[in-house]
């Protein structure tokens, strides 16, 4: 054993004697996670909460069409609804008071198509009159969502629209029974027409909403992370992805040591053969613990950032991990022939493997069957925990799953690449 920590102390040396080392292992990881995080909504100071901005246009100003927006606010908390929910926090994102006095149909527009909202909600004159009188209204909605995959502004417009039209129809068949009931009493004028119509709609709003119990919830994250969010994505996605850079490097100095004849003179000494490959391996896996150390310490110490109350259950998830991409790098030491090879091969699959698996934005945003192909890369299974751990507060028996998952890939990729191993 102690000669298997002198080989993996050696390397480690020789490794940190590299030019360049510090930069790919401690700047470039630390710029990307701050560029990323802040992407991602680092520094964002809106109080913790993920706000689903929609620029709204109510050409009609009547009773019915602020209840349509009321009820919006009350379906998803979320949706900040522009301008009238502007703050002193600047949540619309207007670049000036001009702007949002200003506001026209087209500049929402331009807006939806560079991310500033989310959605434009048109409200047409005589939207209120149409509706109460069964009349055929359109709602004009504008956002950049895929139409199989309506987001959360859209399924807040169309949980609105079926209630009000609920409503609405009641208002109206309520109205036409009293008219043709054969009651002596009739509606002396419109108004009060008008007044029992839109009592019997309010009676049938509350009916409607007292049917069920209603979700009606509000995305936030973790008080004491308020304004990281970017940044609680970033640090354990970015960690993972360089991590796979560090480790899978490996494969380099496996292909020059048996290219040089080291790996053949070394066997040729006391030591073992599993000893040499052990203490190569190690070197690797070091190093990618130390990879992981500089960005969850940047992270924490500099950034400010939380990640959770268990630190043992975070170190379970980096080791995992670590160990699936040392396993990797042994198996593919075996398989490519030259430097170049291993270049493009450890490339290719750290930049298809990380954003696959969710290391550039949360696996959460895609779809489910991309979820799913999302979990053939390790990198899925890792940010699983860490999300489970930051953003859930989760322990040791929270990550079990992913972690035994990790561990069960090393020990099978080990196999495969100690049965394919030559040291000539």
């Amino acid at each position: 054993m102690t000669k298997l920590w002198h080989i993996a102390l050696h390397d480690l040396r020789v490794t940190f004697t590299e030019k360049g080392i510090w930069l790919n292992l401690v700047v470039i990881p630390i710029v990307l996670i701050f560029i990323i995080g802040v992407v991602n909504g680092g520094f964002g100071g809106n109080g913790g909460t993920v706000w689903v901005r929609v620029d709204v246009f109510d050409y009609d100003q009547s009773a019915l069409s602020a209840q349509f927006l009321d009820e919006l606010r009350a379906v998803n908390a979320n949706l900040a609804l522009c301008p009238m929910e502007d703050d002193e926090e600047n949540v619309c994102r207007y670049e000036d008071e001009a702007a949002m006095q200003t506001m026209s149909e087209e500049h929402a527009e331009r807006r939806v198509a560079n991310n500033v909202v989310n959605a434009v909600l048109v409200i047409p004159e005589g939207f209120g009159a149409a509706a109460l009188n069964g009349q055929p209204v359109n709602l004009l909605y504008r956002s950049e969502e895929q139409p199989g995959l309506p987001g959360l502004a859209l399924q807040a417009v169309q949980t609105a629209a079926q209630r009000m039209g609920a409503a609405t129809v009641a208002a109206r068949v309520g109205v036409d029974v009293y008219e043709n009931s054969g009651l002596p009493v009739r509606f002396a004028e419109e108004s009060e027409r008008e007044a029992f119509q839109q009592a019997v709609y309010d009676r049938a709003g509350a009916i409607w909403n007292g049917l069920t119990e209603t979700v009606r919830y509000t995305q936030s994250i973790p008080q004491e992370s308020s304004g990281n969010s970017g940044f609680s994505q970033s640090i354990p996605g970015m960690g993972s992805m360089y991590v796979m850079f560090t480790v899978l490097a490996g494969t380099f100095i496996l292909l020059q040591e048996r290219k040089q004849w080291t790996l053949q003179r070394l066997i040729m000494m006391p030591v073992a053969r599993w000893q040499v490959t052990g203490g190569k391996m190690l070197a690797r896996f070091i190093m990618g613990m130390v990879q992981y150390g500089v960005a969850f310490s940047f992270g924490a110490l500099v950034l400010g950032v939380p990640f959770g109350n268990s630190p043992v259950a975070l170190l379970l998830v980096m080791m995992s991990f670590v160990t699936c991409m040392t396993a990797l790098a042994f198996l593919l030491a075996t398989f490519v022939r030259n430097e170049m090879q291993a270049s493009s091969v450890v490339t290719l699959l750290a930049l298809t493997l990380a954003p696959l698996g969710g290391a550039w934005w949360p696996l959460e945003v895609v779809p489910e069957w991309m979820r799913t192909v999302g979990h053939l890369s390790p990198v899925a299974w890792a940010m699983d925990g860490f999300s489970t751990l930051i953003y859930r507060g989760g322990g040791i028996a929270d990550v079990i799953v992913p972690v035994v998952v990790l561990f069960a890939a090393a020990a099978v990729i080990f196999f495969f690449a100690l049965r394919r191993f030559r040291y000539d």
